[in-house]
């Protein structure tokens, strides 16, 4: 083979590979500098007796009468979509993860990197987990009813509702932590709740339990409020 047959072969060769490198790094969705990214974690908050206000209306529960201080709450995506200038942006992150609602501690750590810039019509969906039989949200605590007995008070939730943060527009600074805080309120929930449904609800081994099978009327007020009350937003 002559030289110059040679240098042809390999200079084809090295202009090959340089393709498809080009091509992979373009497809990739780690193509994005990290310099021009920024990261949005998911965070937690939780209400319990003592940040609640009582209310007026005496046929409500008050605070001492009903307190959430344990339970969990099961996610498994977070969606982020906005408009970034004249691109579209949506990013998906599927991943199973616990709130603890006596913390509020996210685990594991739910983040989604998202391109720095200037958004506008911002979104950030937060779907719970429904894919079995175990209640995606479970809430306990304790109730004192009218003989000022203190019953404990468990109540499940098993549906993939959906609670989004909503933001005209946010803007998004290159290499920044963003987070997106979801506010779980359960005294909120059950504010609609007359302290005479609850004293006169179904024991099951001397626990009050809410849920779609148990207390089903209360579970219905409860559930309708859930998903009225869950606010998320930007920080």
């Amino acid at each position: 083979m002559s030289f110059l047959k040679k240098y042809n072969l390999f200079a084809f060769a090295l202009f090959l590979a340089i393709l498809i490198t080009t091509i992979s790094c373009s497809n990739s969705d780690d193509a994005e500098s990290p310099t021009t990214n920024a990261t949005i974690r998911l965070k937690a908050t939780t209400t319990s007796s003592s940040t609640a206000s009582k209310t007026a209306n005496k046929s409500s529960l008050e605070t001492n009468d009903l307190v959430f201080n344990s339970g969990y709450i099961v996610i498994r995506e977070i969606v982020f979509d906005g408009q970034n200038g004249s691109n579209s942006v949506s990013r998906t992150k599927e991943q199973i993860a616990t709130i603890n609602y006596a913390t509020g501690v996210v685990s594991p750590i739910v983040e989604i990197t998202v391109p720095a810039g200037s958004y506008t019509g911002v979104n950030l969906g937060i779907e719970l987990q429904d894919e079995n039989d175990r209640p995606t949200v479970v809430i306990e605590g304790t109730y004192t009813n009218s003989s000022e007995d203190i019953l404990p008070i468990r109540f499940e939730f098993n549906s993939g509702e959906v609670f989004e943060a909503n933001a005209s527009s946010v803007e998004i600074e290159p290499g920044a932590d963003l987070i997106g805080k979801v506010t779980f309120d359960a005294l909120s929930w059950f504010s609609t709740v007359s302290a005479n449904q609850l004293d006169n609800a179904n024991l099951t081994d001397g626990v009050i339990v809410i849920s779609e099978t148990s207390n089903s009327a209360i579970f219905d007020i409860v559930a309708d409020r859930l998903d009225v009350e869950t606010e998320a937003v930007f920080e």
